[in-house]
């Protein structure tokens, strides 16, 4: 027979999804409580889930999902209300779901009596929707006219409740017309109702008439529906433990023994049928996965790196093969295979790190819940809004900035965004936006979380910085580099220390570890408008195209993704402004000249730009022109990490290896920049 727990790892990540698709379905439909397609879309996945746990013989997981699956009916069917109870019970069995999965994939034991309460609940909302019909007997008090009411107004009250399927009159009791007080009421009603209100919700129609008159409301399936609770009640009792019910359940018989016993089929036949369910079962399940194909990533890494060992071995066959100076080509067939080997491998390249490429939006859509219980703590109203969540980052890459993303959306929940009082105070609407987008600009993808709340108050920073010691009393940093001085080490301006954040610890962290993805992080903020805090982060962290350059007796490597062009400059179009320093008018526009010499503290061989070549690059929509001494060439590299060698640079972004087996370093043009422009250690 089929080892169903093959399949467990395709059930696991398919299943994951599908909870994410759950979250974010349910956050949905508590902004838009009647959008159809967010509850189809939402039963979807809980079907999904319910059969495919069920098909793996994953029978708690199959239970509890099809108990949430019937409540989702319900609200497709419009018979119960998507209200913020519904929504948060069913996040928390979301939020199960995901434990209970989480459980198979580390091959632990999950206890499934932690399911109970949550599966009660969702049977009280399955209740709540659940289309029921009752019989209604109303004998009504014979005082009912006396007392100035109309049974009628009773009569035409209870279709508030429901639908009234059928109504009876009896006149059995009323008396022969010698007897009859012509103010006394004699007929009784027989009335037949389907509703998804329980009795006590039906019976409030009656509470006006209710003394004197006899009201029985008696469910139509009561009979039927005793039958399943006897093992419940038998527990309650305490006749039976719990685990007595499970076993008498597990030991009933199953039909394919009653048919055999019975001599409707064999115990062959029987067999047969249930290896073609199994095949079927598992061929379904199959189908339901067969685009996809699971890698192990530690196979991929591998792939990769064996990829950049390629792009090394084509730049020292390219050297090997052109590098004897005089120009000549071996031969022009070998020419030919070199230019297919290069866009062969190009392709490879590409492929290879595609693999490992994911959207954002899988980490953003997270946040939407966490903003949505932080805030609800808080006591303030806050949306968040996505943008940019197809743009596609290195699985590393987005596993690692998720912490700190967190620690982000926190600080801009818990000190950012104003009370709803402060903000209407200040002439904003009550409710606060918080603005998760990523893009991608050149060879980097680009995080920004902006909320719309105070803004950082530069002079309350300043002072904290100074009595902490982080910087003296005579410095006199710039409105821009003040922001900047949260990422020191404990440093907090927060008066209280709260669950959510404010500790003194964590800024300087998030920031350690946004470098060690060799990225980077700024803050941008205006009082009473709102802060921005942006996030650089490499687009892959294996391979670029790169120009290679040299300084003095040092090869150096520029992304080819910042260079815009290079040039001599003449001597005429090389000058100074006061205000701005040594400027290279190219073509009418004057740009910032940086020697990158000077910017690495080395000995060049050529000191003036209109003897030496300028590179332009564009960082922030801005050029700058680095000076070298002369271009060597554009090539692909493998950045390798300089791990402890060269702490806290910010120019240099890594190393790589040349065609020719030397070592150079991959300098970083927004460190370059900031050096330049700002004066910062870094």
């Amino acid at each position: 027979m089929f080892d169903f727990k093959k399949l467990y790892g395709v059930f696991v990540d398919d299943a994951m999804e599908k909870v994410v698709e759950l979250e974010d379905g349910l956050l949905q439909l508590e902004k838009s409580p009647h959008d159809r397609e967010v509850v189809d879309t939402i039963f979807r996945a809980a079907h999904t889930i319910k059969g495919s746990s069920g098909t793996l013989g994953l029978d708690g997981i199959s239970r509890f999902t099809h108990v949430m699956e019937e409540v989702l009916d319900l609200v497709r069917q419009e018979e119960l209300d998507p209200d913020k109870e519904l929504v948060n019970v069913l996040l928390e069995a979301t939020d199960m779901i995901k434990e209970m999965v989480e459980s198979v994939a580390s091959e632990a034991e999950f206890d499934f009596s932690r399911c109970e309460d949550l599966m009660r609940r969702m049977d009280g909302l399955r209740e709540k929707g659940t289309t029921r019909e009752f019989k209604i007997i109303f004998i009504p008090a014979p005082d009912l006219f006396r007392r100035g009411i109309d049974p009628a107004i009773v009569l035409d009250d209870i279709k508030s409740v429901g639908e009234v399927l059928s109504v009876k009159a009896d006149t059995d009791a009323v008396p022969r017309l010698s007897d009859m007080n012509p103010e006394d009421l004699y007929v009784r009603w027989d009335i037949l109702l389907r509703a998804t209100k329980d009795e006590a919700e039906i019976r409030k129609v009656f509470e006006f008439v209710e003394e004197g008159s006899e009201i029985r409301i008696i469910p139509v399936q009561a009979a039927e529906e005793d039958v399943p609770y006897i093992g419940q009640m038998l527990v309650e009792e305490g006749v039976v433990k719990a685990e007595d019910v499970s076993e008498a359940l597990k030991s009933q018989k199953k039909l394919g023994e009653i048919l055999v016993e019975q001599g409707k089929a064999t115990s062959g036949e029987i067999e047969n049928v249930l290896k073609k369910q199994s095949r079927r079962k598992v061929d379904s399940f199959k189908n339901a996965v067969s685009s996809t194909i699971r890698i192990d990533l530690k196979k991929l890494d591998h792939l990769i790196n064996i990829v950049g060992e390629m792009v090394i071995t084509h730049s020292m066959f390219h050297q090997a093969l052109w590098g004897n100076g005089n120009g000549n080509v071996v031969s022009e067939k070998l020419e030919v295979i070199f230019s297919q080997l290069q866009r062969i491998g190009k392709e490879i390249q590409e492929s290879a790190m595609s693999l490992r490429m994911l959207p954002v939006g899988e980490v953003f859509h997270r946040f939407t819940r966490l903003v949505r219980e932080l805030s609800k703590d808080k006591d303030k109203e806050i949306e968040l809004i996505i943008s940019g969540e197809e743009t596609e980052l290195d699985k590393g890459v987005l596993e690692k900035i998720t912490d700190p993303l967190v620690h982000l959306i926190r600080n801009a929940i818990d000190h950012g965004i104003e009370s709803p009082q402060e903000r209407t105070a200040a002439g904003k609407p009550a409710k606060g936006t918080i603005h998760l987008s990523a893009f991608q600009l050149g060879d980097a993808v680009y995080i920004e979380i902006e909320d719309d709340g105070r803004g950082l108050d530069n002079d309350k920073i300043l002072r904290k910085a100074i009595e902490k010691g982080f910087i003296s009393p005579d410095a006199v940093p710039s409105d821009e580099q003040i922001p900047n001085l949260i990422f020191m080490p404990g440093f907090s301006t927060a008066e209280k220390v709260t669950d959510i954040s404010g500790r003194g610890v964590g800024m300087d962290v998030v920031k350690r570890n946004i470098e060690a993805l060799n990225g980077k992080i700024s803050i941008r903020s205006a009082p009473g408008k709102g802060t921005v805090m942006s996030i650089k982060l490499p687009l892959t962290l294996a391979i670029i195209d790169g120009l290679t350059v040299l300084v003095g007796d040092e090869i150096y490597v520029l992304p080819i993704s910042s260079v815009v062009e290079s040039l001599r400059p003449e001597r005429k179009n090389v000058k100074t402004l006061n205000e701005r320093g040594e400027v290279i008018n190219v073509r009418g526009e004057y740009i910032p000249l940086l020697r990158l010499h000077e910017l690495l503290d080395i000995t060049p061989w050529k000191r003036d730009p209109w003897e030496a070549i300028v590179v332009v690059t564009m960082h922030e929509g801005r050029k700058y022109c680095f000076m070298v001494d002369d271009l060597i060439g554009q090539q692909q590299v493998v950045i390798k990490s300089l791990g402890t060698a060269m702490p806290g640079v910010c120019d240099i972004a890594g190393g790589t290896i040349l065609g020719d087996g030397r070592v150079a370093l991959v300098l970083d043009v927004p460190g370059l920049v900031e050096m330049a422009t700002r004066h910062v250690t870094c």
